[in-house]
């Protein structure tokens, strides 16, 4: 008790309370100053440490001294009573009361301007497109080490939070690109364009690059270089420092050594990386593709048991040939094998680089298809995308995953992110347009479905489109005229035209009673469609084909009706192979290939069967499509239950089925669209009241 006396005489507390008062204000302003004058926050962290080591020495140095008018002073030697003394006291305590006033009110300030935290909004950042390099070497076969040295490039470049990058899958159709970069950087969205060449000889490598500023078309800086194949990896540093440099990005001390970092330090390696990456690049890599690539990469790592790139590689390769083998039966084995390899690939991984973006991206894919673990997968994918907002396969994955969770809102928003960094990225454009379909939102796949027009003007659908869903969303006359217009000016060019228009041809083909000349342009179309698809249909396909096979017997062509549900069937019976896409549960269709070869009461007992499972089923995007034509079965097997079963699937699961959609195409539902109760919501709705009046449906 003397002792806590004679701290509270010598005023220490005080000293120690104005001390952390002051260091608490230093930190604030530091972290609002630093961004401002491009200091690195880096060294925020030796600023908290110096106040820290300068604690103790203040408490000890405030126990010896004390402040008086006339300067410091041992406190042994003061008189308590000091009338001077008392009049400092009271100066210093109005010192304190100031500081602790200063630092709650730049608290509520951070509050509500989130002065401090990192905001994407707030960061600065240049949006970059890194084309694929042009391949100089006299070796075909070294066009994997062309895509590896480009792709390790833009990998590093992704680790500088100031650049977004513009995808690998967006940038590839542009290899050799000689038009205007500054058109292609407007359809690609990007402030600069990196070209590049590489040519190898041996042991020798060549690189020349060149960076190009999109608004004006010139190029603020251009460099060749060579050297021995053992270099390669300073000079990928070097070029991508450079052009940290030229853009100006405020780089952090861990991004400089990510940039400076060799991924192996074995060339044999890294070569029969590249090569394994290579091989799982290629856009449907076979079970057999797969497994070479496995064997190179065991190999890499076999080299370098330090070589994390290739353990995250493996991670994905042993993944890939789990799913491959997860669509077949009596695989149980082999699907456990490459599990535990998977596992093996990412701990090493994980060991390795715990914190890199490629992993945690790795390990989100194994925890959502593998482990079936969705918040691991959440977190991994997340950690992802903050570690590299460029990655925009982990946002899709994240989308996928909302998706699955039921959370279309949150998927909505990721894509929408991803989407401003590739807007040329296929896989992504049609993944975003369908969680605006499954969620409703018309009103905004209008103004996407131009834009898409704008930067894909060969895709007619696109824009045949955009008239369609403007129809879905307000339901008038006037909407469906101008999708009538769209539909029949549209020529369809290539497959993914075929499908689309052709859908919406049925639809203004049925309205104006010409099924016979929309059935004999279905023909043509179609069989183009399965052969450049090496005859292989997916399931939306296949279902066309049995909805074309009901309408042909409504028409009273049986014999066209009973090939087209002969080659369904051969579709619907075929056996899966590793190598098989758009993999579906054969069940959902034969109810109704049951039906239509006539026998009823067969298909009844299937329907009964399948229903709940597949109003159950959470697999994406294949429960959705499968849902849709759970409901097309119903209303033709079970007409009576139909009503039930649109209101289980349409209002309250993921599904291709609406209630609008119904309203446009009521040919494939055309016992629901007769339903009082249905005719009772579309006169609630009214939207499409006066459209469907005018054709005798209401």
């Amino acid at each position: 008790m003397n002792f806590l006396r004679e701290l509270k005489r010598r005023r220490v507390f005080k000293a120690a309370l104005a001390y952390l008062v002051s260091s608490w204000l230093i930190l604030q302003i530091s972290s609002i100053i630093f961004p401002i004058l491009q200091i690195e926050m880096a060294y925020q962290r030796w600023e908290l440490i110096a106040l820290a080591i300068g604690f103790p020495a203040w408490i000890i140095f405030a126990y010896i001294y004390e402040w008086t008018p006339e300067g410091y002073k041992q406190t042994l030697n003061i008189e308590e009573e000091n009338e001077d003394l008392k009049s400092s006291d009271k100066v210093s305590t109005r010192y304190i009361i100031f500081g602790l006033s200063l630092a709650i009110l730049l608290l509520i300030t951070d509050k509500i301007f989130n002065l401090t935290s990192p905001s994407q909004d707030k960061i600065e950042f240049s949006t970059l497109a890194v084309l694929p390099f042009s391949h100089q070497s006299v070796k075909e076969d070294d066009e994997f080490f062309t895509s590896g040295v480009h792709e390790d490039l833009m990998t590093k470049l992704a680790g500088v939070k100031n650049f977004r990058i513009i995808s690998k899958a967006s940038v590839m159709k542009y290899k050799d690109f000689e038009g205007d970069l500054k058109k292609l950087g407007q359809k690609l969205n990007s402030d600069y364009i990196l070209q590049g060449t590489v040519r190898r000889w041996e042991d020798q490598i060549r690189l020349t690059v060149q960076l190009v500023e999109c608004k004006t078309n010139q190029a603020i800086w251009s460099n060749e270089y060579d050297g021995q194949m053992e270099n390669v990896f300073d000079l990928q540093a070097e070029i991508a420092t450079l052009i940290t440099q030229k853009l100006t990005a405020n780089l952090t001390k861990d991004e400089k050594k990510e940039l400076e970092e060799a991924p192996t330090k074995d060339i044999a390696a890294y070569e029969d990386f590249l090569r394994a990456r290579y091989i799982l690049n290629k856009p449907r890599a076979t079970y057999d593709d797969i497994n070479i690539a496995i064997t190179l990469l065991n190999n890499a790592v076999k080299i370098d048991d330090n070589f994390s790139k290739a353990w995250t590689l493996l991670v994905q390769a042993h993944s890939e040939i789990y799913s491959k083998l997860s669509k077949l039966e009596d695989q149980k084995l082999e699907m456990d094998n490459a599990k535990e390899k998977a596992d093996f690939a990412l701990r090493k991984a994980k060991a390795l680089a715990p914190d890199n973006w490629e992993v945690l991206s790795e390990e989100g894919f194994y925890s959502m298809n593998i482990l079936n673990d969705q918040i691991s997968a959440l977190n991994s994918f997340n950690s992802a995308i903050e570690q590299n907002p460029s990655d925009v396969n982990s946002m899709m994955k994240l989308g996928q995953l909302y998706v699955f969770m039921g959370d279309v809102r949150k998927a909505m928003n990721i894509l929408e992110r991803s989407f401003e960094l590739t807007q040329t990225n296929g896989a992504l454009v049609y993944f975003l347009t369908f969680v605006y379909e499954i969620n409703g939102e018309y009103k905004k796949m209008v103004p996407f479905l131009e834009r898409l027009y704008e930067i894909y003007p060969e895709d007619k659908h696109f824009l045949v489109e955009a008239k369609y869903y403007q129809f879905l969303n307000d339901g008038t006359l006037i909407s469906y005229e101008e999708f009538k217009k769209s539909v029949e000016a549209g020529n369809s060019e290539n497959p993914w035209d075929e499908r689309a228009i052709k859908n919406m041809d049925m639809i203004v083909a049925m309205f104006n009673n010409e099924f016979e000349t929309y059935h004999e342009d279905w023909k043509g179309k179609h069989e183009n469609h399965i052969k450049g698809h090496n005859n292989w249909m997916c399931p939306l396909v296949t279902n066309d084909f049995i909805n074309q096979a009901r309408l042909l017997k409504e028409h009273k062509k049986e014999k066209e009706a009973a090939s087209l549900i002969e080659q369904a069937k051969l579709v619907v019976l075929a056996p899966v192979n590793p190598n098989s896409v758009c993999v579906f549960n054969p069940e959902v269709y034969m109810p109704k290939l049951d039906y239509l070869s006539g026998n009823k009461a067969l298909a009844t007992e299937k329907i009964e069967e399948l229903a709940i499972p597949i109003i159950q089923n959470k697999s994406f995007p294949t429960g959705a499509v499968e849902r849709s034509v759970l409901l097309q079965a119903i209303d033709l097997i079970s007409p009576e239950k139909v009503f039930y079963y649109y209101e289980q699937i349409a209002k309250n699961t993921i599904s291709m089925t609406s209630f609008e959609s119904i309203c446009a195409d009521p040919w494939t539902y055309p016992n629901l669209i007769k339903d009082p109760r249905f005719i009772a919501e579309v006169k609630t709705d009214g939207r499409f009241s006066k459209f469907l009046e005018s054709y005798g449906f209401l």
